[in-house]
Formats: structure tokens, C-alpha cells, sequence
């Protein structure tokens, strides 16, 4: 894996016109027989530093793909993380673009230009699996490249909830019956504050534009939002009346929507991020309980844990537009945006259902261990991790061969988990 970046570029007005108005990116991967993968961010720099392009997918071998985004911005800057078998083949180059079409000249680097190094480099949090072990109260660390727990931190009482925002290497884990978050630096693997929120804080969802932490508030029925750069909860909203009981909250950061599920009304609530209100409710299967996010294609993935299945919803219609049925009693749903493909535990069928994004359809079902219900996926590598809450271990899906490659101990009853690319 390698993290090379741009660094910024200025592009401030000459005579009231910026210099760039888009910026082209190739890919291409020289090798012939290999895959890579590859995460684009992009950045706006105005004063703050702003996330408006994620992006991550597959390039096949000998594939070159072009990409074509928005800059017509005072200064921005681009990230790009390589990873896969042909990582070190992948060559990268940036283009500026003026109104024109033309290429900027002082907007134009390659893959020699661009900054950085290889993963031994880059942050001590690059890979990294955290499991938040509800009945020892800790959350075990896990080296990715290595599938050994590197080292265990005391947290609140029963975690069950984690997120991660990768651009601030912040770990958050909700508390159920502390009440409060936990919040881990990734790269001291250390608390570094803890954030009273309201009754029952579980599941945890991260805007990573906004640096807005959601938690989802089982017993009081209401999401906290806290500001990932102060701490404190900076706004609260009742999702639905009544007890709803909120089990599950995805974000999506490109359009600044949370969704909620809520338990005992059989809907997922939809909330603008930009003004923390309720802007629509969505009908979805019996008892709604966690929910994923592709981002890439708007989607959003509600596993219904007494329907058996999970309710795939259209991010611009706000509809339902597929019902997959999966396993008995269904848990956490991890996506994965190198391949579209989606991870569903089944708690009470031991095994994981592999969901394409593409046809609404069960690829593959995969044994895993006793009780499943965390799922955490690294688009990177292509690796799942599975918690497995009676054998108090965690289960490694290779994305390519799906199948389980080796079962890592953690600790007592891991119930959720996040990934740190």
C-alpha cells in the first residue's frame, strides 16, 4: 500500500478567472496479471480543509481509467491510496483543466511528482480493525497486515457501536449502558476524551466532510450529534415519537443524509445534515436494526432483524427499491466500495450473506462462527471482519476467494467493529 498526495495546489483568480476548472486524473495499471485498488479524496482548502470527492474502486490489469472532477476552487488538493497485489504497478497523474479544456501547465504532476511513500511511512493507524468487546468493556486493535490483536483499550461500559473518520484518525465507540462515546486517537491508540450523550448510546455513524459524529440513542430514542473537533455534543434530535429505538444510523458524506433505523416502528428516518431536522420517514421490513452506506452509488442497506432480510433503499427517491432476503435475525452490513458487494452477519444462521450491489441478489453465503453480528470491511486490502459474539473472535473474509482466511481472538462478546483503511 502506498499514500501519495498532490500536496496543495493554489488556484486563485487571475484577472477573475481561476487557472483550473477541472482536474483529470489517470490511472493505470501496468500489471498485466494482477488487480489493484485505489481511494481517491479530494480537498478543499479555504481556510478549513474540506472532503468533497471519496472514491474507491478496482483497476484490472493493464485497465487505465480516467476521472474527471469539480476544481474550480482558490486551492484544493488530492490523496490517492493504493493497494493490492499490483499497488507498486499503478501509476497515477494529475491533470488541471481550464475552462477551455487545455491543460494547466502548473497544474499537472505524475506519479514521480506526487508526495509521499509507502505504508511503512504513513500513519501507525493505516489498517487497522477495532472491536468494541461488549460484556470486557474494551475495544481490541487489530493489525490488518498481520491479524494479530496489537493491543487493547478500557472504554465505557458495553460498547456497541464504532466509527471511524480515516482523515482525522479518530476512533468513536458508543457506550450502551455508560451513556457516553468514547474517543480513541489512532495513533496512540489511547481515550482521549469521553462525550456524554444521551440514554443508551450503541450505533455510531461519521460524516467525514463534516466532522459530525451521529450515535444512536437506544432507550431515549434520540441521536446526539457531537463536533469531531471539540467533543461535545452540539445538537440532539428525536429521530421519531415515541420509543423508536434507534439500532442503526449510516451516513452518507457526499450527500450529508443520516439514516436512522428505528427498531419498533419499522422505518428508517432520514435527517438532513446540513440543519439536523427530520426530512422524510421510509417504510422498511420488520424490526430495522444497522445500516450501510455506498457511497459511490447512493444506496443505502437496512438489515431487518426479525424480517430476515434487508430493505435497499435509493438515496434520491428516498424509496425502497429492493427487498433481499438474507439469514435468520440479520446484524451489522459492511460495504464494500472497491467491489459493490455487501456483508450481512445472520446471528442465529452462523454465516455472512454476500449481497451484489448490482442485481439486489445473494452471491455467496459464507460459515463464519457462532453468533455473528459485527461487519467491518477494508476496500483497501478486500478484507471483511466478522465479530463473532459467542466464540469471542473475529472471522477474516477474503474478498476474492470469499472465504475465511483465519479467526482472530478478541475480547469477551464482540459485538461491533470499524475499519481504518
Amino acid at each position: 500500500m502506498a499514500i501519495l498526495s498532490t500536496g496543495p495546489i493554489n488556484n486563485s483568480a487571475v484577472s477573475g478567472i481561476r487557472p483550473t476548472q477541472e482536474v483529470t486524473i489517470k490511472i493505470e495499471n501496468q500489471d498485466s496479471v494482477n488487480f489493484s485498488t485505489l481511494m481517491i479524496e479530494g480537498y478543499i482548502l479555504n481556510g478549513s480543509r474540506t472532503s468533497y470527492v471519496l472514491e474507491s474502486f478496482s483497476v484490472a490489469p493493464n485497465q487505465v481509467i480516467t476521472k474527471n472532477y469539480f476544481a474550480n476552487f482558490d486551492a484544493y488538493s488530492f490523496v490517492f491510496t493504493t493497494g493490492g497485489v499490483a499497488a507498486s504497478q499503478t501509476e497515477i497523474s494529475v491533470w488541471g483543466k481550464n475552462a477551455a479544456g487545455e491543460l494547466v501547465t502548473a497544474h499537472r504532476l505524475v506519479s514521480s511528482e506526487l508526495l509521499g511513500a509507502g505504508a511503512e511511512s504513513g500513519p501507525l493507524s493505516i489498517n487497522r480493525i477495532f472491536v468494541a468487546n461488549f460484556d470486557s468493556n474494551d475495544v481490541s486493535v487489530i493489525d490488518g497486515s498481520t491479524n494479530e490483536v496489537i493491543v487493547s483499550i478500557p472504554v465505557g461500559i458495553n460498547p456497541a457501536g464504532v466509527g471511524v473518520n480515516p482523515l482525522t484518525n479518530r476512533i468513536y465507540v458508543g457506550n450502551l449502558n455508560s451513556d457516553d462515546v468514547s474517543v480513541i486517537d489512532g495513533l496512540t491508540d489511547t481515550v482521549i476524551a469521553t462525550v456524554p450523550t444521551g440514554d443508551g448510546a450503541s450505533s455510531i455513524g461519521v460524516n467525514t466532510a463534516t466532522n459530525a459524529i451521529y450515535v444512536a440513542n437506544f432507550n431515549d430514542s434520540t441521536v446526539s450529534v457531537i463536533n469531531g473537533l471539540t467533543n461535545t455534543v452540539i445538537a440532539t434530535i428525536i429521530p421519531v415519537g415515541g420509543l423508536s429505538l434507534p439500532t442503526g444510523i449510516g451516513v452518507n458524506s457526499l450527500t450529508n443524509r443520516i439514516y436512522v433505523a428505528n427498531f419498533n416502528f419499522d422505518v428508517v428516518t432520514v435527517i438532513d445534515g446540513a440543519t439536523n431536522t427530520v426530512i422524510t420517514q421510509i417504510p422498511v421490513g420488520v424490526n430495522p436494526f444497522r445500516i450501510g452506506v455506498n457511497l459511490q452509488t447512493n444506496r443505502i442497506y437496512v438489515s431487518n432483524f426479525t424480517g430476515n432480510s434487508v430493505s435497499v433503499i435509493d438515496g434520491v427517491t428516498n424509496t425502497v427499491i429492493a427487498t433481499v432476503p438474507v439469514g435468520t435475525t440479520p446484524g451489522e452490513v459492511g460495504i464494500n466500495l472497491s467491489t459493490n458487494a455487501i456483508y450481512v452477519a445472520n446471528r442465529d444462521t452462523d454465516n455472512v450473506s454476500i449481497i451484489s450491489g448490482l442485481t439486489n441478489t445473494v452471491l455467496a453465503t459464507i460459515p463464519v462462527g457462532n453468533n455473528p453480528n459485527g461487519v467491518g470491511v477494508n476496500p483497501i486490502t478486500n478484507r471483511i471482519y466478522v465479530t463473532n459474539q459467542d466464540d469471542n473472535n473475529v472471522s477474516v473474509i477474503d474478498g476474492v476467494t470469499q472465504t475465511t482466511i483465519t479467526t482472530i481472538p478478541v475480547g469477551a462478546r464482540p459485538f461491533a467493529v470499524g475499519v481504518n483503511p
